[in-house]
């Protein structure tokens, strides 16, 4: 059930609002009504997969619960040992075991797992929780809370990724005490501006771009379309912002606010800027919770040098490659950007600021470039949208992709979505009702009459 679909926008969400504002007036309902819900909308696209994501929250409970009665770390290693174990063997068993078989030239066979979905964020929402509980940052709770804040359906599959200390005290709390119009406007609002990334520019530039790299992925490329092919760093960030909007959105209108995971990405001068920017939420679990402590980490006797900041962060950037999916161009565009932020951290330290407009041309520019090798399953492929970038498209083609043009000059140009919310929102006037509701019904209409694609992070 996607959040671009008639099933979800016309049934699911509508029908879940008007239960939990009949709920809303018994406390003790609210909770398990969200639960309730989120294993519904879960277990719409695979059933099965319901009892790994229930057996992952109660395993995750109970040593929590365990953690908090003895004050026994050795218990939250061992839970989040076992979380990355269960997530290492749906994803990535067959890519490692592939890796090895062709480094020793021998042949095995595959396991083939389904990927269940969203299994890599509730895996960091665990890791997180317990962590912090570890940490002090979080406290043990009841079983339904935690079972909502590890399942609760509009992050559930692709986040954002938030804290037990942003949302957890927000579960069960009245969603329609006072200024509750004003929340719900704003997540409505969300969801549009969500639903108009999607549909309108990230669906539209998938079209365009889909035969391209399908074609490089069997032979060279020889009129420029190349170019068109650098604008995938357009086309996943409408496809995910438009997410973590609608996500958002939709976490205020049962009153829950999650965490904002896109500021204006493409107006950044510096890949450091862009990363505080760019899937924020992703950016600060790396930071704290895989950098920290490879940067941290000491040997007896020994002290922290520049070389192990300098592989803490490319080693992390690395993980944040693979975490995104198990193949070495992932591995590789992580690398990537961790030797370009070390890059940036010197220059920074040893030479004098570029104009701001180089800066920003050389960090989108790069981003743009590293992206080939995001979306291509293989070197040779991204090899043959490379060398075509040596030839200029023509005014034909380029007029066939106006609408990536229109995209990329509205990221490039726009504030942030909640910026641009926070505006909308600010002075209600008669007319934006009716201009949302116009464009909820273009969109229904487009939904109608095309293709929806799935999010792309919904694959990782």
């Amino acid at each position: 059930m996607l959040f671009n679909s008639y099933p979800f926008l016309l049934a699911f969400l509508p029908g879940a609002a008007v239960v939990f504002a009949i709920i809303n007036r018994y406390p003790r309902l609210r909770i398990p009504c969200l639960v309730v819900f989120s294993l519904l909308f879960y277990g719409y696209w695979n059933p099965s997969f319901v009892l790994l994501l229930v057996a992952s929250i109660l395993v995750n409970w109970f040593a929590a619960r365990h953690f908090a009665a003895t004050r026994n770390g050795a218990v939250i290693t061992a839970a989040i040992v076992l979380n990355l174990a269960v997530l290492g063997l749906f994803k990535y068993a067959d890519f490692f075991t592939g890796s090895l078989a062709a480094l020793g030239h021998f042949s095995i066979g595959r396991l083939d797992f389904v990927l269940p979905l969203g299994i890599s964020f509730f895996t960091f929402h665990h890791i997180m929780y317990l962590a912090d509980l570890r940490r002090g940052r979080a406290e043990a709770t009841t079983l339904d809370r935690y079972a909502l804040y590890i399942g609760f359906f509009p992050q559930a599959v692709a986040g954002p990724l938030a804290r037990w200390s942003e949302v957890g005290r927000q579960f069960g709390r009245d969603a329609f005490g006072p200024d509750w119009e004003q929340r719900c406007a704003l997540g409505i609002t969300f969801i549009m501006i969500g639903l108009i990334e999607k549909v309108v520019f990230g669906d539209p530039i998938g079209r365009i771009l889909d035969p391209i790299y399908q074609t490089a992925a069997s032979a060279p490329l020889h009129d420029g379309s190349a170019w068109l092919a650098l604008g995938f760093g357009f086309q996943i960030f409408f496809d995910f912002s438009g997410y973590s909007d609608i996500a958002i959105g939709i976490g205020l209108l049962f009153g829950i606010q999650l965490p904002f995971n896109f500021n204006a990405p493409f107006s950044a001068a510096s890949i450091l800027m862009f990363w505080q920017r760019w899937h924020m939420t992703l950016s600060r679990f790396l930071r704290d919770y895989v950098f920290m402590p490879l940067a941290d980490m000491r040997v007896a006797g020994t002290r922290h040098t520049v070389a192990q900041y300098v592989g803490a962060i490319i080693l992390t950037m690395a993980l944040c490659g693979l975490w995104h999916g198990a193949g070495w161009n992932f591995v590789l565009w992580g690398t990537m950007h961790g030797v370009a932020i070390v890059f940036a951290l010197g220059w920074r330290r040893m030479l004098p600021s570029p104009p701001r407009i180089a800066g920003w041309a050389a960090t989108i520019g790069f981003f743009l470039f590293s992206g080939v090798i995001f979306r291509t399953a293989n070197l040779g492929t991204a090899w043959n949208i490379y060398a075509d970038l040596t030839t200029l498209p023509d005014a034909r083609l380029l007029g066939k992709a106006w609408i990536l043009g229109l995209g990329m000059l509205l990221a490039v140009a726009l504030p942030s979505t909640q910026e641009l919310c926070k505006r909308i929102n600010a002075r209600p006037l008669a007319w934006i009702p009716a201009t949302l509701g116009l464009i909820g019904l273009g969109i229904l209409v487009q939904l109608g009459g095309n293709q929806s694609y799935d999010f792309i992070y919904f694959r990782f």
